[in-house]
């Protein structure tokens, strides 16, 4: 086979991790020796040396690999040299399509200096076994590796190569996670932020605003991230890179291992691991957010807020809910106009009432209307009479929401097993009355068709009751393991000497939710019933509470 005139000659080297390990005789150093020596001394001149550093042989998707695929596709290639096929790749069926139909349809040789492989003196029959024995090397290889991984991270070690942003690698323990305090800043104002009623996008508005280097910018800057590749905004934050840092519970000090799976080392794209096969370790490393925040944000973003037409986002949005069908109550806002301009008054009502407007003689609900400021009000007095009350009478106030808690526990729970007995009684009677069916069928007491009409209403109902049992025992465990925690909900209290004005980010550091009973007319009184449900104690009898001195 002789050389075509005018095209390249590429001398092509690769290096993985795995091959670091093995020492210098895969270096890229090396490689380029032995290749440039061969090439010299067999007239294979100009060449052109081209190396993947870091790379997997099963991996094809290799940027200077790449770059030589596109050129021996465009016929601007005469001749491809390695120093073994093994540096070519380790995929039988890829290195066979690349070296057995690509190449030669475009009339490329194919040298490997170590293996005796020439193309241009005819084909090798050991190529194929040699091809087959370098995938055979890497699934070998992708085994030992996945065990070291499962090994080290049921341990704790944590997997993640990248340190996450707000944090570095401890110089003096690499395996250890440190807080670099100038990107943790920013960390804890995004926090801060959303706390405050900012959402992802007026977020990273902000920070664009204010020229702030995102997560992939900071690290490359600062060389974080070895080999990082420059950004081409380091500048521009998006609303997914906020998103990200603030549903990260690495801020909390955790370390969240198995995240991800893929399916073998030949389809290496990452594929999301369900929670329960996860391994989550506590206190690993040092955390940016408490967990105070971190659950104001979990609050906040769950009941995500949209902004209205007019004015601001309502302070009860996501909050308020309807006492009748459960559904959370819809913000809105009308505009009045007077001659000193235009102000914006806003008010809740059913969102299910809401829906149904159209067809208001089939509506599922009623509408539940209370304005902002009556509830603003209302919630701003009972947090103020808890905040004159509790510093003083710390025991006290736990007594009564221990005992309150205590009483409506054992009452609600109590009726749920009764339920729940119930169903199952059901449920084994239902099992008795469908085999006597069966045995009445056989025997030729009842017709078929009478017996598909008892067995199916009988299984419908079965059906029906045995997924209310499963409900049920849902609702018993969780009540069972969710104990009442005073003493969180007193560590909020006592950041606050006074609130002077609700905030987004007090109602959610408070409240787990408002319940808004319809308005009652009263002797030409309007009476409206609103429930205050606190996050980590429920309710509070404000009652018990006055007669202990509040």
């Amino acid at each position: 086979m002789k050389r075509q005139p005018d095209k390249k000659i590429y001398l092509y080297g690769r290096l993985s991790h795995e091959d670091e390990l093995q020492g210098d005789s895969n270096s890229i150093i090396n490689q380029r020796k032995i290749l440039t020596k061969y090439a010299e001394e067999n007239g294979f001149t100009p060449y052109e040396f081209i190396y993947d550093d870091g790379f997997s042989g099963a991996d094809f998707d290799r940027p200077a690999f790449a770059q030589m695929i596109e050129e021996v596709e465009a016929g601007n290639v005469a001749t491809v040299i390695v120093k073994d096929m093994s540096r070519f790749g380790r995929d039988y069926l890829k290195v066979g399509f690349y070296t057995e139909i690509l190449f030669s349809e475009k009339d490329v040789r194919l040298i490997a200096v170590n293996d005796n492989v020439d193309t241009g003196r005819g084909e090798n029959d050991f190529t194929p076994m040699m091809n087959l024995f370098n995938e055979w090397f890497v699934k070998n290889t992708s085994k030992k590796i996945r065990a070291v991984w499962q090994a080290k991270g049921k341990s704790g070690e944590r997997l993640a190569v990248i340190p996450p942003y707000g944090y570095r690698k401890d110089p003096d323990n690499p395996k250890q996670l440190v807080i670099d305090e100038e990107s943790a800043a920013s960390v804890r104002r995004i926090f801060r932020l959303s706390v405050e009623g900012y959402g992802p996008a007026q977020i990273a508005r902000l920070l664009n605003e204010e020229h702030i280097l995102n997560p992939s910018g900071y690290k490359y800057e600062h060389g974080i991230v070895k080999k990082a590749r420059p950004c081409k905004d380091p500048y521009f934050w998006n609303t997914t890179t906020v998103h990200k840092i603030l549903d990260a519970p690495e801020y909390l000090g955790l370390t969240i291992n198995f995240k991800t799976w893929s399916k073998s080392y030949k389809d290496n794209r990452p594929h999301l691991n369900p929670p329960e096969k996860q391994l989550v370790f506590e206190d690993t490393h040092p955390a940016i957010i408490d967990p105070e925040t971190w659950d104001i944000v979990r609050s906040m973003r769950q009941h995500k807020r949209r902004a209205p037409r007019y004015g601001k986002s309502g302070l009860f949005s996501g909050v308020a809910y309807c006492s009748d069908c459960g559904s959370k109550l819809y913000f809105h806002t009308r505009s009045i106009k007077n001659k000193w301009g235009t102000r914006y008054e806003g008010s809740y009502s059913c969102s299910e009432y809401r829906k149904d407007v159209q067809y208001q003689d089939k509506r599922k609900c009623t509408c539940h209307f209370i304005r902002e400021s009556q509830l603003t009000q209302l919630v701003l007095e009972e947090l103020r009479d808890l905040l004159r009350y509790i510093p003083k009478h710390e025991k006290q106030f736990a007594r009564v929401v221990m005992d309150r808690s205590a009483q409506e526990y054992k009452r609600e729970t109590a009726a749920k097993k009764r339920t729940a007995e119930k169903h199952r009684l059901r449920i084994a009677e239902l099992d008795t009355l469908i085999e006597r069916l069966y045995v009445d069928n056989a025997s030729g007491k009842i017709t078929d068709e009478r017996y598909e009409k008892m067995s199916g209403k009988f299984e419908a109902e079965q059906e029906e009751l045995t997924q209310a049992l499963a409900f049920l025992e849902t609702e018993i465990v969780a009540e069972e393991s969710q104990a009442v925690n005073v003493d969180r909900f007193l560590s909020v209290v006592r950041r606050y000497t006074e609130i002077e004005e609700l905030t987004p980010a007090i109602v959610h550091e408070f409240i787990d939710r408002i319940i808004v009973h319809e308005p009652e007319q009263a002797r030409g009184d309007r009476r409206q019933k609103v429930e205050i449900i606190y996050n980590n104690i429920g309710a509070v009898d404000r009652l018990a509470l006055k007669g202990l001195g509040a």
